[in-house]
């Protein structure tokens, strides 16, 4: 009878509505944390979310209920991509391209060397029959191409509440972006020779794979450019049609992932780049109301998959068919932290000769224990094959590591910072000059480079701008009109207000009878201060600057303006104090 009124039909919904039930449950309990503070202050939100996926697991598995499973369609499809878009868009461009030879070196060069060098080391342990499941030479670098990587969900949660100086945030963060792409590139790689019968590969089989290692990263980032340019020029044209607009800024990155995906490209490298190159162009064609409902809807769905992402690792841990070697789980976490802390130790040693931002040994420390492993490498281990005979083994071990990474490492690595007295941003006074006038400080040091006769970082910044403010713009922005940045007097004019106070400086220096020090005026300082004071005031007088008007509490642009939006009160504010201070 009742069937014939109300059918109930729980089959038809089940995964949709289990899914809906668990991202309410992590909604409510986040809601919960916030309250706790005494459990925040330790734990990470990966690590509760886990923990909540445990006992829902636990639940589950007492009432015999099934719960969803998850594939590699899931992940890589509708789960991945909005973590990495938001990830890309949301990333501090400046400090980004200021910070490019390290992060490229620690997620190219790094990865690699991780990969074949955790992979090698297990490899000859299972030589020797330590491990109670053999498995191939593939195999084993299938798996340590996903343990290699750091994560940036991770990394994100764990960094953010530590309040990391920008310096360290921007390479460990930038690292973990653009390595998880290197290692899905090595993951389908090895993926690819399992098909193969070992004695039959011959050198051309590993250098072509070689080969298109370069070739499936180099293709992502021309697949996200295109449509990060395709998305702009959409936009441009919206703005007698408002609504369409977040709906393309949505749908054309998600198409660019998907045809990277089809033509066997890097998706995420894709997805990444197109995020970073777009944000300039379309925050200029839309209203400040759609860039607002932009931010948000990227965070609620790349938190919604995150979140997801973490119940299954939860969920997995007690309904998930386990094979515990501990012997392989003991040697997969020596090897992660030794390889990484050696191959940090190298890369720093020979960046520093070429850096004039050098990496202390504190630094080295954080980056090489910052490398944290989370929901991408679990999305990963699930999605090899069944045929891999020791995948059990494999999924056991990915769990157990994250594990050790979220609760372990996420833990303790507020007190070592503290510990060994790393520089956090909290202990950094921002100055009018750092904050507000990073772009002039550009052309400054642009012109040192032109007057010492270098081609450097700052040079090439200033001519992607001309580039970027004379054909780009114009092409991808509404009401944006042809440019042409001539900074030469603002330079002249620099110059002049900087030899003006340095004579002033000698002739106070003379009338006391005491010697020039140069050294302690370049020094930080009451000088450095004056210095700042006097760029800024020679700003000023060349054109006010009017604050944002954002709320300290509202989404910021990029990850570090997140970090740092608890510490910096409004420019305006800032700037009405400064001027009672001079009056």
């Amino acid at each position: 009878m009742r069937d014939d009124i109300f059918p109930f039909k729980w089959t038809e919904v089940q995964f949709v509505y289990t899914i809906a039930i668990w991202i309410l449950i992590a909604s409510i309990a986040r809601i919960l944390f916030s309250y706790l503070k005494f459990l925040t202050k330790w734990l990470p939100d990966s690590s509760l979310i886990i923990i909540v996926g445990l006992l829902l697991g636990f639940v589950l598995h007492l009432t015999s209920l099934n719960g969803a499973s998850l594939d590699a369609e899931i992940f890589f499809l509708y789960l991945l991509p909005p973590i990495i878009f938001d990830a890309g868009y949301f990333m501090p461009n400046r400090a980004f391209f200021k910070n490019i030879d390290s992060i490229l070196l620690f997620s190219l060069l790094g990865t690699v060397w991780n990969c074949f060098a955790i992979g090698g080391s297990l490899l000859l342990l299972s030589k020797y029959d330590v491990f109670s499941v053999q498995f191939s030479t593939f195999e084993i670098f299938i798996f340590a191409s996903l343990v290699s990587a750091s994560d940036p969900v991770a990394i994100i949660v764990v960094f953010e509440e530590i309040h990391v100086n920008e310096f360290l945030f921007i390479n460990v963060f930038g690292e973990a972006l653009f390595n998880d792409a290197i290692s899905v590139v090595l993951y389908n790689m090895f993926i690819s020779f399992l098909a193969r019968d070992l004695a039959t590969l011959n050198l051309w089989d590993y250098a072509s794979r070689g080969l298109s290692f370069f070739v499936v990263a180099l293709g992502g980032v021309a697949i996200g450019v295109v449509f990060a340019f395709a998305t702009s020029l959409a936009t441009k044209y919206t703005h007698g049609i408002k609504i369409v607009a977040p709906v393309l800024i949505f749908l054309i990155p998600y198409m660019g992932y998907l045809t990277a995906e089809m033509v066997s490209f890097s998706a995420i490298i894709a997805i990444a780049v197109c995020g970073m190159v777009m944000k300039q162009y379309v925050k200029g064609n839309i209203t400040n109301s759609a860039a607002n409902s932009v931010k948000y809807f990227t965070k609620i769905i790349s938190q919604t998959s995150e979140i997801v992402i973490y119940m299954f690792l939860g969920l997995s841990t007690v309904s998930a068919d386990h094979y515990f070697d501990v012997l392989f789980i003991a040697a997969t976490i020596f090897f992660t932290l030794f390889y990484r802390t050696l191959g940090v130790l190298f890369q720093c040693y020979f960046l520093n000769k070429f850096r004039s931002e050098q990496f202390k040994l504190q630094d080295q420390f954080i980056l090489a224990y910052g490398g944290l492993k989370g929901a991408i490498a679990y999305g990963l281990v699930v999605s090899i094959p069944a045929a891999v005979s020791a995948k059990p083994m494999f999924i056991t071990t990915t769990i157990a590591l994250i594990y050790f990474n979220v609760f372990i490492q996420g833990i303790t690595i507020r007190p070592l910072i503290n510990l060994l007295k790393i520089k956090t941003e909290e202990e950094k006074t921002v100055t009018m000059t750092e904050s507000v006038y990073n772009k002039y400080l550009d052309y400054m040091m642009t012109g040192i480079e032109d007057i010492a006769g270098q081609k450097g970082h700052y040079n090439l910044v200033a001519r992607f701008e001309r580039f970027n403010s004379s054909i780009l713009k114009p092409i991808f922005m509404r009401h944006q009109k042809r440019e042409k940045n001539d900074f030469a007097s603002v330079i002249r004019s620099y110059e002049k207000l900087i030899l003006e106070d340095a004579l002033e400086k000698i002739k106070n220096n003379r009338l006391n009878s005491t010697e020039l020090n140069l050294d302690s005026f370049l020094q930080p300082g009451e000088d450095m201060e004056q210095l700042y004071t006097l760029f800024g005031e020679f700003l000023k007088k060349r054109g006010g600057i009017e604050g944002n008007g954002r709320s300290e509490d509202d989404i910021q642009d990029d990850y570090f303006a997140e970090v740092q939006a608890h510490e910096c009160t409004n420019f305006g504010t800032e700037l009405k104090e400064i001027e009672n201070k001079d009056a």
